[in-house]
């Protein structure tokens, strides 16, 4: 793309992981291609509770690729609260609209209709809003 647009990707791993055996260079690569059609990507995160995650090597080598690729990875302790992972998300995509005026694109790798408010809020402001999410999601999304 020629033009300046910036593109911030979202992803909820806690609600959203991918299957035990996939790769993260082909996922993270994947996710690139779809988000380089809108412009450069600025941010890339991936947000979970760690102390949730799996411990083994699999898990833990598949985070570490993340990071490899520039994934940063959000920890989001739940400490006996609700919804960690969902604020964490809406709060940096606000902090994202702030800082990149429309037009700029939000991708968001969740199924999680919490969010349904705050994209349709960024649509309306002009941000080219981009759901990836798995099958089944709830119509508001």
């Amino acid at each position: 793309m020629t033009d300046n647009r910036k593109v911030a990707i979202f992803w909820d791993y806690e609600n959203c992981s991918p299957p035990r055996k996939s790769q993260a260079s082909a996922i993270v690569n994947g996710i690139r291609r779809i988000a380089d059609v809108f412009g450069s990507v600025t941010t890339f995160k991936a947000y979970l509770d760690m102390s949730k995650q799996s411990s083994r090597k699999g898990a833990v080598a598949f985070r570490s690729e993340l990071q490899f690729f520039e994934v940063s990875i959000i920890d989001c302790p739940h400490n006996g609260r609700k919804d960690v992972v969902d604020k964490r998300i809406l709060a940096d995509m606000l902090v994202f609209a702030i800082d990149h005026h429309s037009p700029a694109t939000v991708i968001l790798i969740s199924g999680d209709r919490d969010y349904a408010c705050t994209m349709s809020a960024l649509r309306l402001k002009q941000y080219h809003v981009i759901l990836v999410a798995p099958p089944n999601i709830h119509p508001s999304l």
